[in-house]
């Protein structure tokens, strides 16, 4: 039992955290901005959508550079 909970904790943490735990950090941060935004009376249906842009961008922009 043990074992396959080993190797389910190490699946879920290469999916989360993948390849770069910032990303998943500012993931975590706009889940946690939506919902703290949903209880109040102004729109949160677009924090999801800009995080992920700006951590795509965020994302590749810094790969470039480490290639380059």
């Amino acid at each position: 039992m043990s074992r396959r909970l080993r190797a389910v904790a190490a699946f879920v943490y290469d999916l989360v955290i993948g390849d770069d735990w910032r990303v998943a950090l500012g993931l975590a941060v706009a889940v946690a901005v939506t919902v703290a935004m949903s209880r109040t009376t102004f729109p949160s249906w677009w924090v999801l959508p800009t995080a992920i842009l700006a951590l795509l961008s965020f994302s590749v922009r810094r790969t470039a550079r480490r290639r380059a």
